[in-house]
């Protein structure tokens, strides 16, 4: 819950503004800045000072500018004229690494945290305690904590972004910024998810570093922050700097003039007189953080809810729109309306606007017209087609009444400024008319005249007839534009206020005074165990092992299980020879699928696999040949270098011509498996014994190779685990943009992956050349799907970011000892394609399930089953109640 900092911190400022004098040379500077995107000129001739111990405040509308001119400042877009200057000296920031090596840090206002890496990962990602290689974790743990504590937050440092409040994940990514050596901090929209004692705590810790020389720029639509915190303000409009103003200088009303180019009211506009009859009656409602909520919002009124962030209130509003609902019931005009997903509640006339936009608002890759019209275009179809006139009449005029500033309806989202966007997610609704509005976080990161625009667009939602739920951590906003507030503490709704007479104070005093009052409330899921012990602490230090291990662990099972069962089928399989021959097999298949999880754990896939182990096997019986006369040595290195090869032609299609992975690596698929074929157009020539014999070489009933690839995988599992490498796979799997901004150099990272994967593909050629003898350009046709089926089904999520090695090299433990088990069972070959297809979409669909996302989806599947079930079935009645309506609504449903 959000109100304006104090001036306690402003004091502080003022004080310690004697020790920086205005005279000091400016840290960072910005001359003549120029940059253009297509059409629009985000831009034009900017220059800016940001002096050493000054918090300069950066200010404007939506689209003015303060977002590109910060990605400039970091490194993300290069100015197309102009300069930037540190300490002075001219500078090229061509990267985030660049702004990063030279002291400059910036705290998105969308998160950029590595989704798939817990707290302690992404507070020292790219910056690691210890070694060149492995890091020192209990190191980092420290340091996450040491960060955490710095700014008051209470974020568990093993837990996941996923698993962390909007809110905590704020403070983590103000603490990773904090935890650099920092000589400009820019922070965008910092404030926005964090309570008043998170924002003071916050204040108070910038102060600090005012006093300690760092330059800090903050970026905030909220002007009594502003005014609380900054030095200087500069204030942006259409891409130009149109002023900066001492802290004295710095009113609010000199402030938005500045921003809108005329003087504005800030009044909210008018409450409702008289409210109609109850559209949305909600009683019992239960969700994972709120139990027995119960209200009614009536036609043409618009009731808040309010209260500490994780309180319940954005889970009720989720619950409405069927999200995470689990139990109670909805009502709406007086009729029960099942919600177990989001196209019911829309079909119901209920539409919701989400908090973050980014994930579950847009679409940011397509345009304003096809994120507008998608909810809408069923209604605008004739004979399975978009009336196209209709769609584009339809988006017009509401990017018109929404004053959209943007090209026009063609331009992408993602191009937008963060108000824009959240204009076009409100016209996506607002096309058509719906009975129940909730809005969620309706003006969080938009400029003041949008937000002035926006409250006038919710009033006139609820004039016209609607219900509407506004979910706001803005205790003004709440006050000033809702009728009533229903105040929420510990997962219930502590107070239900009219806003006329409430006052800041009040409400804080419910949701504080309720929350301490109640012993029985919903417990706070980050705290350090069940029961805060020293044992619940090691419990919840031990889970994130459990989570990374429990698919290898469930495949170890399965493994044993087959082998068991084999056992008494198969009187052969337990024999040395079968184990040998069984390794023999699992070598190559695991050092090939090794390189395909590289590849797959950045979200990419290597298709090529395949056909580079035949190309390797037909070269090498050329190469290798007693007849050949080539050293042993050399015919090896070609070897590897044709795979090298066919992984770098990989890295440029996808790196540098930006061709999707899937599509680049299906025509490298195509191309080496042609050169395959006319080196070596069917099997033949020979490979050297000597060679052959080094390779299948034993210890024992051991093969050395396969000796080699569990080396190879405990290398590889350790520098996942606790390597550097690691993280930067995980993160950039995770999300390409949010590693890119962590400073991880993203398409290196992806080249190498490829050259990775054509070397291991290398490898397993050599191996599979020494088992045959021969030359064989069909040898690796089966591989391509089999590397793809060890790594998914050992735990690696095809969308990347979540793997093991240990759960790879299982999965080709499990493929080869089941193809094992066929043969000996005298089962046809050709049952073993089946089993590696049927295998592979199972593991995907199982490993699917441990995405929030899907599991939310079958609890609620499971539920919608279970509700079925236990209706009551009713039994046929007299032959006259069959006739009434009641009867006949009952028989239909």
């Amino acid at each position: 819950m959000r109100n304006c900092a104090k001036s306690s911190v402003r004091d502080e400022e003022a004080t310690n503004s004697e020790e920086a004098p205005a005279t000091a040379p400016p840290v960072l500077s910005v001359r003549a800045v120029d940059k253009r995107f297509g059409g629009v000129h985000a831009l034009k001739s900017v220059s800016l000072d940001i002096l050493p111990g000054e918090i300069h405040a950066l200010v404007g509308e939506n689209g003015a500018g303060k977002s590109t001119l910060m990605r400039v400042l970091t490194g993300a877009h290069p100015p197309d004229s102009g300069s930037v200057l540190i300490d002075g000296a001219e500078i090229r920031l061509a990267s985030p690494q660049d702004a990063f090596a030279r002291g400059i840090a910036m705290v998105w206002q969308d998160t950029r945290l590595a989704m798939t890496l817990d707290v302690a990962w992404n507070i020292s990602l790219c910056h690691e305690p210890g070694g060149r290689v492995l890091v020192d974790r209990a190191a980092m743990l420290e340091t996450a904590q040491r960060a955490l504590a710095r700014i008051g937050s209470g974020a568990d440092p093993l837990a996941l972004p996923s698993e962390l409040s909007r809110a905590q994940m704020q403070q983590v990514e103000i603490a990773r910024a904090l935890s650099r050596s920092t000589r400009v901090l820019i922070l965008d929209e910092p404030t926005s998810a964090l309570t008043p004692a998170e924002t003071e705590g916050l204040f108070q810790v910038l102060a600090e570093l005012r006093a300690a020389g760092t330059a800090i720029v903050f970026i905030s639509h909220r002007i009594p922050e502003v005014q609380a915190i900054a030095d200087r303000v500069t204030v942006m409009k259409d891409g130009v700097i149109t002023g900066t103003l001492s802290a004295q200088e710095a009113t609010e009303a000199r402030i938005v003039s500045m921003m809108v180019g005329r003087e504005m009211g800030l009044d909210f506009p008018p409450r409702a007189t008289a409210p109609g009859d109850v559209i949305l009656q909600v009683s019992g409602l239960r969700t994972a953080h709120a139990r027995d909520i119960a209200f009614e919002v009536r036609a043409g009124e618009i009731v808040g809810f309010g209260g500490i962030e994780g309180s319940g209130q954005q889970q009720t509003a989720r619950a409405l729109f069927g999200l995470g609902i689990r139990g109670g019931e909805v009502r709406l005009n007086g009729h029960p309306v099942p919600l177990s997903t989001p196209a019911q509640a829309i079909a119901a006339g209920m539409i919701y606007v989400p908090a973050d936009r980014q994930r579950e608002g847009l679409f940011p890759i397509h345009s304003i017209r096809e994120n507008a019209a998608l909810p809408n275009v069923g209604g605008w179809t004739r004979r399975g087609l978009i009336d196209a006139g209709r769609e584009a009449r339809e988006v017009a005029a509401q990017m018109q009444g929404l004053q959209v500033k943007a090209p026009g309806p063609e331009t992408l989202v993602g191009a937008l400024s963060g108000g824009n966007q959240q204009k076009v997610v409100f016209a996506r609704w607002f096309i058509g008319a719906s009975d129940v509005y909730i809005l969620d976080e309706p003006t969080q990161g938009v400029d003041v005249e949008t937000k002035m625009e926006l409250y006038g667009l919710i009033r006139r939602l609820a004039e016209g007839g609607a219900a509407v739920v506004v979910v706001s951590s803005d205790l003004p906003e709440l006050i000033g534009l809702t009728d009533r507030i229903l105040v929420f503490s510990a997962g219930r709704i502590a107070a239900d206020l009219r806003s006329a007479g409430a006052t800041e104070e009040g409400v804080m005093r419910h949701a504080v005074g309720a929350a301490k009052g109640d012993g029985d409330g919903v417990r706070d899921r980050h705290a350090s165990g069940p029961d805060g012990t020293a044992q619940g602490r090691a419990a919840v230090r031990r889970r994130p092992l459990l989570q990374r291990y429990l698919p290898g662990l469930l495949l170890l099972a399965l493994v044993v299980l087959i082998a068991f069962a084999a056992s008494l089928a198969a009187p052969y399989f337990l024999t040395p020879r079968n184990f040998a021959s069984m390794g023999g097999q699992i070598a190559p298949l695991a050092i090939a699928a090794l390189g395909q999880m590289s590849t797959i754990l950045l979200g990419g896939i290597d298709l090529s696999v395949g056909p580079t182990i035949s190309l390797v096997t037909a070269i090498a019986s050329y190469l290798l040949s007693p007849e050949s006369g080539v050293p042993i040595t050399f015919g090896v290195l070609a070897c590897l270098c044709a795979g090298i090869a066919v992984g770098a032609l990989n890295a440029a299609l996808t790196t540098v011509l930006r061709i999707p992975d899937l599509v680049a690596t299906l025509a490298t698929f195509s191309v080496v498996q042609g050169i395959a074929l006319i080196v070596r157009p069917a099997p033949g020539g020979r490979v050297s014994g000597e060679f052959a014999d080094a390779v299948t070489m034993r210890l024992g009933m051991v093969p050395v190779v396969f000796v080699v690839a569990v080396v190879l995988y405990v290398v590889a599992e350790t520098l996942l685990l606790r390597g550097r490498l690691g993280a930067r796979f995980y993160a950039t799997g995770g999300n390409v943009a949010s590693a890119r901004a962590a400073g991880i150099a993203t398409d290196r990272l992806r080249a190498g992956a490829y050259l990775f994967s054509g070397l291991m593909a290398a490898v397993a050629g050599l191996i599979i050349a020494a088992r045959i003898g021969s030359g064989d350009p069909q040898a690796g046709t089966t591989f391509t799907l089999s590397t793809v089926t060890a790594v998914v089904v050992g735990g690696t999520l095809v969308f990347g970011g979540v793997g093991t090695a240990v759960g790879t090299m299982l999965g080709a433990i499990l493929i080869i000892l089941m193809q094992n088990v066929l043969n000996q069972l005298y089962v046809s070959a050709y049952w073993q394609y089946v089993w590696t297809g049927a295998l592979t979409l199972v593991a995907v669909g199982f490993h699917g399930l441990r995405t929030p996302e899907r599991r939310a989806a079958m609890r609620a599947a499971a539920g919608r089953l279970v509700a079925r079930q236990r209706a009551p079935i009713r039994r046929p009645g007299p032959p006259h109640d069959e006739d009434t309506p009641q009867a006949k609504q009952e028989c239909h449903r």
